[in-house]
């Protein structure tokens, strides 16, 4: 607290100061040189048009310098280059509809606008991506996707106006994210430039990266890089859609009722609640038809297949009523359900309406702590005098408390203070985040010591300079300059365990060990990997306790050490699923993250990355870190949690981490095609990846022989019910093998052959560039991930794409922030 203390006391000028402005000639010569390289068309240098790029939705002023509009990445590469030459601040802007201040220029320098960079570059149905611009609106690229018949998940309110490269600066949610998941889950790969002028690729963790660098740069607020492309993942859109709105007494019985969902297997495409005064302030604003009596509303939004959308809308029905809700109302109608939404879209207005100014917080927690929250938020409005109305993602505990107050009332003004910090400190008693999609922007960085100690403060700082060590990039957003880390107490001096039980073994170990000794950290490592003359393999296996296993939230927390099939035992035997882990496996759960282990039951829906809540490790220097939260979202500083993820022990020990989970699938079937020709094969993957119930995971299986393949496809839930539809797909002959043991009979026939080729030395690992895999004469196996092929077993019929010298760089740059004596010897 004593650190939050000294923030609070931290005059903003101090900070600003480092950063001197521009004198006039400088100025008039930094704008001749950007328009030497661009155009005069492109730069804008009158003081009266820089008046459009001075704010954001914040409402905060402070004037650029210079603002330049390039229209590729060539030109991004040369306005950076320039203002780098200048030792001038850089802040990327889309449309400035973040609520945090990110893209204020708040010490002057170049605002780098990408309203001309709004090409839609390439869109493949099959591997269900979309290649686009930043500068691209989101409710336009929707508009594209929906010619083809697909859609981009994240939605977030500002969706008409924003741009995705505003979207991945923030990692924006919106109603959808609660089934589709927010940004950081959409991403596939970046293209960005560095504070420097570089250009690099940031592409999925194994591929020519081996940190995710694509996951830490989104939501950072464009203090590490600016984004010139995104390849994202997207949806079919769906075959039916039915919107419900339902009152009840309270927020705890609506709560109650999204627990009571999950906990049956539903998810919802959109979940949202809001307060007895935000109905009544709605209501009052646009006659939306929401009951004013209700103590609460959910407006709740379900997609599918026709009879799925039906059979879900009576679940939700019967659950609603055995909890005690006061009405049920479907929308009859498109009209009527856009009449619905319109009333929760109109929540922001509502609320501006009631006073002079409107101040908009955006804080989350676990979803079992969500009714207390709110109650919470209340008590705080009536201990300081002030109206909070309140509106929340319910399936995801992000809440958005809207205070009205008067900025000209310096009493008003001291009580909004004191408020919005008590709201702050309370969702992280609560266990959560102090944004989850708002980020923090200049709104925020001072409360970030609420959720994190000295060493990970300075190590986000750490990050913020391997990345960019100028501190040119969007300057004194996200994070303030760190105070000094703590320097790690050295422990009493004991014999070292090389198979620690707990986090501060592992942190002894480090500490104690000498300097230029190499350590390993191993679970049950299935690889026969040279190591250094000298090195310790450290056996991470007694790790292996269960913190936490919340059912309500669909959470676990875990030591890193524990075996994968034990989780899945367990979690099975609750009626839960992590579909990255099966009950037979004897890999430990870390070092299955640590080398992104793929999860072939789930191969089209993601790896690690999307199932990882939170990560605890020990560095080189001993500092115990923690990055996330067991909530859903989370945009606190830098999603460093993240790095865990293909580090293969590279950054640090993994002692603990927070997985998401879901409800187990009730039902299960996996087609096995009749074996075919690999062309044959190839059409019929093409066919069952366009499909709108695409299987969960593909593989395709060489069988040994000269030109004989199968296809697996793994369906769950109500896709696995309804397959009649498989056999036409596939055009040819399929074995149907119902249930999870049918399944796990697969997978270890699959994992026998791939330890053989682990131990045989022929496992690769990467994508496949131009490779004649009609040729192989071994078994193989190939993950077909929707956006190409993999291939996981084999001889060297493979390409891996080497790194180029930017991203080793930049690599190593980030490793050194963690491990700077290079003592960690990586697994694999």
């Amino acid at each position: 607290m004593a650190s939050y203390q000294l923030r609070q006391t931290m005059d903003r000028s101090a900070l600003t100061s480092r950063f001197p402005r521009l004198d006039e000639q400088r100025r008039q010569e930094l704008a001749k040189r950007f328009a030497d390289a661009l155009g005069t068309e492109r730069v804008i240098f009158d003081r009266d048009q820089l008046l459009a790029y001075s704010y954001d939705a914040t409402g905060e002023r402070h004037w650029p310098d210079v603002v330049v509009m390039p229209d590729s990445a060539q030109h991004v590469a040369s306005v950076v280059k320039i203002a780098h030459a200048f030792q001038v601040p850089i802040i990327g802007r889309g449309a400035s509809t973040n609520l945090s201040g990110g893209t204020t220029p708040l010490v002057g320098g170049v605002v780098v606008s990408f309203t001309r960079m709004r090409a839609i570059l390439d869109i493949d149905i099959q591997s269900r991506t979309v290649r686009v611009q930043p500068g691209v609106v989101n409710a336009e690229l929707q508009a594209a996707l929906a010619h083809h018949g697909f859609f981009y998940p994240p939605d977030p309110s500002s969706h008409r106006i924003s741009t995705i490269g505003g979207n991945v600066a923030e990692n924006s949610g919106g109603p959808h994210c609660v089934k589709y998941g927010v940004t950081t889950h959409h991403v596939v790969s970046l293209e960005a430039c560095l504070s420097d002028g570089s250009l690099v690729a940031l592409p999925p963790v194994g591929l020519a990266s081996d940190l995710d660098l694509a996951s830490v740069v989104i939501g950072s607020e464009g203090t590490l890089a600016l984004v010139t492309q995104a390849l994202l993942s997207i949806q079919p859109l769906p075959e039916s859609t039915q919107t419900l709105l339902i009152s009840f007494r309270d927020v705890a019985d609506a709560t109650k009722t999204v627990s009571a969902l999950v906990a049956a297997g539903l998810t919802p495409a959109c979940l949202e609640l809001m307060d007895r005064d935000s109905i009544r302030i709605v209501e009052d604003f646009v006659h939306a038809g929401y009951p004013t009596g209700a103590g609460a509303v959910l407006l709740i939004e379900l997609d599918g297949s026709p009879s799925g959308v039906e059979a879900d809308a009576r679940l939700v029905r019967a659950v609603a009523e055995r909890i005690g809700c006061l009405s049920v109302q479907a929308a009859t109608d498109a009209r009527m359900a856009a009449e619905l939404w319109r009333g929760r879209r109109s929540h922001y207005g509502a609320a501006a309406r009631l006073a002079p100014h409107l101040w908009v917080q955006d804080v989350t927690v676990p979803r079992p702590q969500l009714a207390a929250m709110m109650d919470r938020v209340l008590a705080i409005g009536e201990q300081q005098g002030l109206t909070i109305v309140t509106a929340a993602h319910a399936g995801d505990g992000n809440l958005h408390p809207s205070i009205p107050f008067d900025p000209e009332d310096p009493s008003q003004v001291a009580r909004l203070k004191a408020a919005d910090h008590a709201i702050l400190a309370a969702c992280v008693e609560f266990g959560g985040a102090i944004t989850g999609e708002h980020g923090i922007g200049i709104d925020k960085a001072e409360h970030l010591p609420l959720m994190y100690n000295a060493d990970e403060l300075a190590v986000m700082g750490e990050v913020k300079r391997a990345f960019d060590p100028e501190g040119l990039l969007n300057p004194l957003k996200a994070l303030w300059p760190p105070e000094d880390g703590l320097n790690p107490p050295r422990l009493e001096r004991s014999a070292i365990s090389l198979t620690p039980r707990t986090t501060d073994e592992v942190r002894a170990l480090i500490l104690d060990t000498a300097p230029d000794s190499p350590l390993r950290f191993v679970g049950q490592s299935r690889r026969s990997v040279a190591k250094p003359d000298g090195t310790q393999l450290v056996d991470m296996r007694g790790l292996d306790q269960i913190y936490d296993l919340d059912r309500d939230n669909l959470s676990v927390e875990v030591g890193a050490g524990i075996s994968a099939g034990t989780l899945a035992r367990l979690l099975h035997a609750e009626g839960l699923d992590l579909p990255t882990i099966e009950p037979f496996m004897d890999e430990t759960v870390g070092g299955l993250v640590a080398s992104n282990a793929k999860a072939w039951r789930w191969s089209v829906g993601g790896g690690w990355r999307n199932w990882l809540l939170a990560a605890e490790w020990v560095d080189g220097r001993g500092r115990v870190l923690r990055f996330g939260r067991k909530t859903m979202k989370n945009v606190a500083g830098y999603d460093l949690a993240k790095l865990t993820v293909g580090s293969r022990g590279t950054i640090g020990a993994l002692t603990r981490l927070t997985l998401k989970l879901r409800p187990r699938p009730t039902n299960m079937t996996v087609a096995v095609s009749e074996p075919m020709t690999l062309p044959a094969a190839q059409l019929a993957q093409e066919r069952l990846l366009a499909h709108p119930q695409r299987p969960g995971g593909l593989l395709l299986v060489h069988l040994g022989t000269s030109d004989a393949w199968r296809l697996w496809a793994v369906f769950e839930g109500r896709a696995a019910s309804e397959k009649s539809w498989i056999s036409t797909v596939l055009e040819t002959g399929v074995e149907f093998e119902e249930g999870y043991d049918a399944w796990l009979s697969r997978e270890k026939d699959r994992l026998h052959t791939l330890y053989r080729a682990i131990q045989d030395r022929r496992y690769r690992q990467g994508p496949l560039i131009d490779v004649n895999i009609g040729a192989l004469a071994h078994e193989a196996v190939f993950v077909c991930p929707g956006a190409g092929w993999y291939e996981m077993m084999g001889d060297d019929g493979n390409a891996v794409v080497p790194q180029t010298a930017a991203i080793a760089a930049l690599t190593a740059r980030v490793r050194a922030v963690f491990d700077p004596l290079g003592r960690f010897v990586g697994e694999g």
